[in-house]
This record gives C-alpha cells, sequence and structure tokens, in this order.
C-alpha cells in the first residue's frame, strides 16, 4: 500500500514538472497563440509546435481546385516543416484569401482536405510516391473568420482539430498539404505568403502538367503537445 501511494505522489509531482500544473487543468481562455493567429478556445495542454506566420507584404499562394470535375487552373502546394524534438500535432491552422483578380470566380470555399506528408531523403520534396502519411477531409470550410486585411486583401483564419494526433520526430522534414475546394469554374483561394520557413514550397499547376519547387512560404501553425523522456516515465510507473 505504501509503495503504490509513493508511486501516486511521484506521478503527480513529475507530472506538475511536466505540464506546469495538475494533469486536468483548464482549457485556457481565448487568446492569440501567436502575432497571426487568431484563435479559439485551446484544448488543455496544447502548445503551438511550429508557426510560419504572414508576411507583411501580403500576397497568396494559390492551393485550390475546381470541385468536382476539376480544371487546368487547379494547383496542389505543399509546404515543410521541422519540429525541434518529437511532438503529437493535434491540430493545424492557416490563413488565406482568395486572389482580387480574378473577381470572384472561385466561388466560396466548399470544403479543405489536410494531409501530411513524409519527405523523399534529398529534403526537397514531398513522397508522392505512396499516400500521404495522413489525409482527412474537413468537410467544412473550417471555420473561416475574417482575419487581417494584407495589401488590401482580406484573409481569413482557418483551423482543423485533427481526429487523432499525429505523432512528430524531431528533426524530420515533413510536408503539409491544405487544398480548398471550391464549386465556380476557376479556382482562386490560396495560402496567405509567409516567413520564417525554408523560403520554398513545391506545387503542381493541373494545366501545366509537372511539379515544381517554387519560392515563398505559407502562412500556418502547428498545435499539439510535445513528447519527452518524463512522459515515457511517467507512463511506465503508473501501469
Amino acid at each position: 500500500m505504501l509503495t503504490k501511494l509513493l508511486r501516486i505522489g511521484i506521478y503527480a509531482a513529475a507530472a506538475f514538472v511536466v505540464f506546469g500544473g495538475p494533469i486536468m487543468q483548464a482549457a485556457a481562455s481565448e487568446r492569440p497563440l501567436d502575432g497571426t493567429h487568431s484563435v479559439a478556445a485551446v484544448s488543455p495542454l496544447a502548445s503551438v509546435l511550429y508557426v510560419q506566420p504572414s508576411s507583411p507584404a501580403g500576397g497568396l499562394i494559390q492551393s485550390s481546385l475546381r470541385d468536382p470535375d476539376g480544371s487546368d487552373t487547379d494547383q496542389w502546394v505543399w509546404d515543410a516543416f521541422t519540429l525541434t524534438s518529437p511532438a503529437d500535432i493535434t491540430e493545424l491552422r492557416w490563413i488565406g484569401g482568395h486572389d482580387p483578380a480574378r473577381l470572384g470566380s472561385g466561388g466560396p470555399v466548399a470544403n479543405f482536405t489536410v494531409s501530411i506528408y513524409a519527405s523523399i531523403p534529398a529534403g526537397t520534396q514531398p513522397d508522392l510516391a505512396g499516400p500521404p502519411l495522413v489525409r482527412y477531409e474537413v468537410g467544412s470550410n473550417a471555420g473561416e473568420t475574417p482575419g487581417p486585411v494584407l495589401a488590401g486583401v482580406q484573409m481569413y483564419h482557418y483551423a482543423f482539430v485533427l481526429p487523432a494526433p499525429f505523432s512528430a520526430l524531431g528533426g524530420k522534414k515533413y510536408w503539409v498539404q491544405i487544398e480548398a475546394y471550391q464549386p465556380g469554374p476557376t479556382p482562386d483561394w490560396g495560402l496567405t505568403k509567409g516567413t520564417s520557413g525554408d523560403g520554398l514550397h513545391f506545387r503542381y499547376v493541373a494545366g501545366e502538367g509537372f511539379y515544381q519547387i517554387i519560392a515563398g512560404d505559407t502562412t500556418f501553425s502547428l498545435l499539439g503537445t510535445q513528447v519527452n523522456s518524463t512522459k515515457i516515465y511517467l507512463s511506465y510507473i503508473a501501469r
């Protein structure tokens, strides 16, 4: 009995060190997580794992397609990220908008797909030889809400909580793909140009028929929980 109580005491103390408070802490109140993303209440223990903020200069990188038949103006975009340590990604957030030069030709966003891909060994592009590591259909416009106005263009905030956490390794390169589905004849939605990445993204333009590396970051952030040796130890002693 004494041994069991001792283990419970160690577990509770270690949990306080790892999480900064009781395990069953309340969800955070509504507050911004970084300089670009306006956020709703955060899940308990979730934190920002990775951020590529919006560029103050604005601009969009098209990442959308015509639903359901597709068009020559469809464009697929992937952007890379690398975490410094292992973590469970639980949510993706991004900023985007409609290209004003296309005069609303894409119509409202009806749906998104969110995918994470592995990288090829050289690290220059996603591994497209097989399926993505995870792929989800959001089934909506991902909670579209007005965001910043950049270079005279209204941008919007979006968010998607993954149905199951994605376990990412530290120091390993991954690629995130966020695609909007639009009913109009010419897709016009794009991710806001970002900063603080590697300055490149990978894309495919349907009408051109080939893949290419292009200059520019997109705006997105990853939320979740860090995975460390202390958590593994806690899992062990709890058995």
